[in-house]
């Protein structure tokens, strides 16, 4: 087994070079244009790039993505670390699509590529004249993904949806309810983390059903569908999928209304905190492991449903026994008698978990603007395929030059369409 994993870890490192993609990247040949902003699409973008395919970033020159000038520590023009997170790996080219003419490169640039994909508002892209429609007659074989907030139509799909809307709409603020009772959100912007993931998904998808086809394909992502698809399993169940429960709702108890939230505990231990599920199996191995086999035989705890009915209590005493050790004693504990558990880490520590070294997840590289930054290594671990560790970023239409002579435009036209300010390009090629 140990050469087993070895051998993965092999294979799958062996894949990360920062060199060019290599012929054996899953989408090596696809080029994808987006049109995206903030979180979800660029996102999406980054994880194609990740896969093999060439992305280009199309930016307003007028209004570029917003977190390049979020505020956050960076150079000039939004070279921060979280916008190279989410963008590193595309090139980078800015277009004025409020003139006609950058509205007919727009649409060349797009019906040129494989995949099309936006985050705009329902809406906003046919202004810009990027009608699924007309595209898909000049490219059937377009690949057409839109992220939207509230989908592409109906009463709200007019309203501004960022991640935190979402959360509200959906019952995943009042799932996160503090025991006073307070709502709160999840904070990460996981919607739309979830959205770029499922964009992701469906333009696989539809890549791979126009390799029978030949047709491409419009694919709409709302994010409140996202969101719900994820958070339905363990956080709306319980309160939806079981119409007529055995304890009727009003009468729940809110720990298990909330289940199994509820029961994924952090707790503290003499020297820092470990995070573990109470009532998860073996139940024998955390008495054992915290020497309290009474709990065994205790009325309140001897079955399953007297742990939930009575688990405020559960967990009280255990709490007041894991805080008696430190966390290396509790988890050995643990560890011997097969019960999960985890130290919890600092973010500022992830890097050092031994896991994640064994298996490479984040990568030391050099980021234009930043210097040496750390990222995480693709998450795919592919047999026969290789992934790419992207590092690349540019500002502002640093790209556009480049992108624009592929579409046949020569170095006079450029400069043209440069006076007229209908192209932008970087401080540096000015």
């Amino acid at each position: 087994m140990r050469s087993h994993r070895h051998s993965l870890r092999s294979r799958w490192q062996a894949s990360f070079s920062p060199m060019t993609k290599p012929a054996e990247s899953p989408l090596t040949g696809i080029k994808v244009v987006e049109i995206t902003s903030i979180y979800s699409g660029p996102m999406a973008g980054m994880m194609l790039g990740e896969l093999g395919a060439e992305v280009v970033k199309v930016e307003s020159p007028h209004g570029p993505d917003p977190l390049r000038s979020g505020g956050l520590a960076g150079g000039p023009d939004g070279v921060n670390s979280i916008f190279y997170s989410l963008n590193r790996g595309k090139r980078f080219c800015a277009i004025d699509a409020k003139t006609s003419r950058g509205r007919e490169l727009l649409f060349d640039l797009v019906t040129e590529a494989d995949v099309f994909i936006h985050n705009m508002r329902p809406g906003k892209a046919e202004l810009l004249g990027l009608d699924y429609e007309l595209l898909s007659a000049v490219n059937p074989g377009l690949i057409y993904g839109a992220i939207t907030g509230h989908g592409p139509d109906g009463p709200e799909a007019h309203l501004p949806a960022y991640d935190y809307v979402v959360q509200a709409k959906l019952g995943m603020v009042d799932y996160q309810r503090d025991q006073e009772g307070r709502g709160d959100l999840v904070r990460q912007v996981v919607v739309d983390k979830t959205s770029a993931n499922a964009l992701v998904q469906g333009v696989l998808a539809a890549l791979y059903m126009r390799e029978k086809s030949g047709q491409g394909q419009k694919i709409e992502i709302p994010m409140v569908a996202a969101g719900l698809a994820f958070l339905w399993p363990d956080g709306l169940a319980a309160a939806h999928a079981e119409l007529n429960p055995a304890i009727p709702l009003e009468q729940m108890p809110p720990w298990l209304e909330s289940a199994p939230g509820s029961f994924l505990v952090v707790l503290q231990t003499t020297d820092g905190e470990i995070a573990t599920g109470i009532l998860l199996p073996p139940w024998d191995g955390l008495c054992l492991a915290l020497e309290r086999t009474d709990w065994l035989t205790d009325e309140r705890f001897s079955e399953q449903l007297g742990r939930i009915l009575n688990l405020p209590e559960l967990i009280a005493e255990v709490s007041s026994e894991v805080a008696k050790y430190s966390t290396a004693e509790v988890l050995a504990r643990f560890e011997e008698h097969d019960f999960a558990a985890g130290k919890v880490v600092t973010r500022r520590e992830v890097h050092e978990d031994p896991t994640v070294k064994h298996l490479g997840l984040i990568s030391e590289q050099e980021a234009p603007g930043l210097g040496p930054v750390r990222q995480p290594a693709p998450m795919w671990m592919f047999s026969g395929a290789k992934t790419e560790i992207t590092t690349s970023l540019n500002f502002t239409g640093g790209d556009s030059r480049e992108v624009l002579a592929e579409l046949g435009i020569s170095d006079g036209e450029f400069e043209q369409l440069q006076n007229e300010g209908i192209v932008f390009v970087a401080p540096s090629d000015q």
